[in-house]
Order: C-alpha cells, then structure tokens, then sequence
C-alpha cells in the first residue's frame, strides 16, 4: 500500500493533468506546466512518471483496469445490461477522464481490450444458449454489439452523462435483444 502523500501527490497530478487536458492537447502541455498547475516541483513529477506521455499511458492503464475489474465477473446469469451498468458507473465515476479520453483522436482504442471480454462473454453466452444463433454469425454479432456499445457510451459521454448508467444499460439492452425495429417502430 503507498504512503497517503504519495497518493494525494498522484492525486493532484492527476487533476491538475485532467485539467490541462480539457483546455488544450497534450503534445501543447508541459511537465514545468503541469508542475506549476498543480504547486509541485518538477523532482516530484519524475519521480512517478517518465513525461507526460507516461503519465497519460498510467492514466489509462488504470482506468482500463478497472473498468476490467467491473466486468470481469462471470455468472450463468450474465447478461448485457449486467456488465454494461458496470462499465457506465466506471466511466461515470471518472466523467472528465471518460470525457478526455473519448475525445481524442482514436482514444476509443484503450477501451477494445475491456470491450473484448464483453466480445467474448458474449460468444460464449451464445455458444451456450443460442441454439438458433449460426455459429458462424456469433462472432459478427457479438462485434456488432460491442461497437454499437462503443458508440452509445460515446454519445452519452458527449451528451455530459444526461442518463443515468441503468437508463443507458436498458438502452444497450433492448438494441441487443429486440434490435432497432421493435425499438424505432414498436415491432
């Protein structure tokens, strides 16, 4: 367990990042910067961190481990909303970070890892249950859904998170089950 300074150390560089992200790109921010942002001397800075690039890479790093964590558990019961109102409380607990990282440019990569075991806890949910699913459709539908969920959690996050992660986890739901007629003409 780190020392609580070197938490809140971490802490404020985090924010002080966070902030600087959301007024310019990162190739315009500098560690003097950044240090200067958040009242601490540069020593403190590399002694965490390489550059800001590494400081980015640690910050998504963890951000992707926990959003693993919150999918990771696998029930016979599982279902999509299950998993996705796990994501959406992660990436609502980290709104300006989810914000950051969605806004730039292919900063939707760092979720294909998490969205992965989604991927594949869908197949074998389908391999197991989906008696009238083709075998050889699995797999492009799983990845139909997983980046039509791509999509939806980017437009909520643009939209400045307006419902609730169990609203947007319904959404998810029904589009997966009944698809976009039933949802668009009632059928």
């Amino acid at each position: 367990m780190e020392d609580r300074r070197i938490i809140y150390t971490k802490k404020v560089i985090k924010d002080s990042f966070i902030d600087l992200l959301e007024q310019k790109p990162i190739n315009k921010i500098t560690v003097t910067e950044l240090c200067t942002h958040c009242e601490i001397n540069r020593a403190t800075f590399y002694r965490y961190y390489e550059d800001i690039y590494d400081l980015m890479e640690k910050l998504k790093g963890q951000y992707v481990l926990e959003l693993k964590a919150a999918i990771s558990v696998s029930k016979d019961d599982y279902t999509i909303s299950g998993f996705t109102s796990e994501i959406l409380e992660v990436i609502l607990k980290n709104k300006e970070l989810s914000r950051i990282l969605f806004s730039l440019k292919n900063g939707k990569d760092f979720l294909d890892d998490v969205l992965d075991i989604a991927h594949q806890k869908c197949i074998e949910k389908w391999n197991r249950y989906g008696k009238n699913v083709p075998q050889s459709q699995v797999g492009y539908l799983s990845t139909f859904i997983t980046a039509g969920t791509i999509g939806i959690l980017n437009e909520w996050i643009q939209n400045d998170f307006k419902e609730s992660p169990s609203e947007i986890a319904v959404l998810i739901e029904n589009i997966s089950h009944y698809g976009l007629a039933k949802i668009i003409y009632g059928k």
